[in-house]
């Protein structure tokens, strides 16, 4: 198991965390490395027979430490039977992962408005009602953690499924400024595109509405995918850094390097890399960390502004692309060649936003001088990209 490589393992001892849609994928990942590092793991699940499977396979890993409650999250009722539940046999939960989803996948002309109502049920009112119910309790325990997870952002024909996971970012901001100071971190969990039954079935659906085959779909994207696994090990391991992760839109791949896991440094081959790779790296990393510390600094409306056009400009967020400059620019300088295969892509994101922002800048700053001058900037950046593209 990955999560075999966190040497604390006490960190969440006997503390309980829920988890909505629970029985498979993602989430029994996450589970089994949750009990692996001693928590109680509450499975809310509305389908019994998987929830039940799911508690039984984590059982065996953690014996006494997973227990099965059916939760339906489009009935009122029966989230309050199942918060009542928790409450009465657990006390209250340490964490809350809403990660319970479904994928009503169509044009927004096509899909009817009763899977636009049971998406905002699944995906925004359920979890509400559950965080009006245990909130108060977690505030008063002064410790605990809420994640959301989080998806790309509008994409076509997937509107039905990712207008309300937009929601859940929004609402993870909201909570986590509404409860600063309080001992209750939030924020929200990007996992990367990950092969489970549920986003299986969603891509075999939406992949004709693009003029794709399945195949040809996860092959476009075959860079951004992530074992379930790996997704549901980096999932278990945020709550170890819930704090630090606080009001953050945070990938898989990020907390997995935070961990340290996953890295395969010893099996490194080390290579002589030319002498102006090096160079235009630290270039490009001392530009994005002035940008990145400039975004910190604003306002509140618009660094959120700012982070969510990066992510739907960039496909991952700023946070995530920082990290992951630092490491290859270790990786670079420690000449390690099989650390840095990510590298290209990542850049050509990066560029992709500075097209961006360049396009933005044109139609934005009306004073010619400072157009110009802004113009130059940006264009320097690009030519950083494009000069470290030409000699790795």
């Amino acid at each position: 198991m990955l999560i075999e490589h966190i040497t604390d393992t006490t960190a969440l001892l006997n503390k309980t965390v829920v988890i909505t849609g629970g029985g498979g994928g993602i989430a029994l990942e996450a589970g089994k490395a949750l009990a692996y590092m001693g928590a109680n793991i509450i499975i809310g699940e509305v389908n019994e027979q998987r929830g039940r499977a799911a508690e039984s396979c984590i059982l065996e890993i953690a014996p006494g430490r997973a227990h099965f409650l059916p939760l339906d999250l489009t009935d009122t009722d029966y989230i309050y039977q199942f918060c009542s539940q928790v409450f009465s046999q657990f006390g209250c939960p340490y964490a809350i992962i809403h990660n319970a989803t479904i994928t009503p996948f169509d044009s927004v002309k096509q899909l009817s408005l009763k899977k636009w109502d049971e998406s905002y049920l699944v995906h925004l009112r359920g979890p509400l009602q559950l965080m009006q119910y245990f909130l108060p309790h977690m505030q008063e325990q002064n410790q605990g953690a809420v994640v959301f997870m989080s998806s790309s952002g509008a994409v076509a024909y997937m509107g039905g499924y990712e207008v309300f996971k937009t929601a859940q970012v929004e609402l993870a901001n909201t909570l986590s400024a509404e409860l600063e100071d309080t001992g209750v971190s939030v924020f929200s969990f990007g996992p990367g595109l990950v092969k489970t039954k549920t986003a299986m079935e969603g891509i075999q659906s939406v992949a004709p509405l693009m003029g794709l085959t399945t195949e040809e779909f996860y092959e476009l994207n075959q860079e951004a995918i992530v074992s379930p696994e790996e997704a549901g090990t980096a999932l278990a391991v945020s709550l170890l850094s819930a704090s630090r992760y606080d009001g953050q839109e945070i990938g898989g791949v990020q907390v997995l390097m935070d961990a340290g896991i996953g890295g395969g440094e010893e099996e490194s081959k080390c290579v002589s890399f030319p002498k102006e790779a090096e160079e235009f790296l630290s270039r490009i990393v001392n530009t994005y960390d002035e940008q990145y510390d400039g975004w910190q600094k604003r306002n509140i409306f618009e660094r959120q502004w700012t982070l969510r056009d990066f992510k739907k400009c960039a496909g991952t967020s700023a946070d995530e692309i920082s990290v992951s400059l630092h490491q290859y620019l270790k990786a670079v300088r420690a000449g390690q060649m099989e650390n840095i295969a990510g590298l290209p892509a990542l850049l050509t994101r990066l560029k992709f936003y500075y097209q961006h922002q360049l396009e933005m800048m044109r139609g934005y700053i009306k004073d010619p001088e400072k157009r110009q001058e802004y113009d130059a900037a940006i264009q320097s950046w690009i030519r950083d990209i494009e000069d470290i593209g030409a000699v790795l």
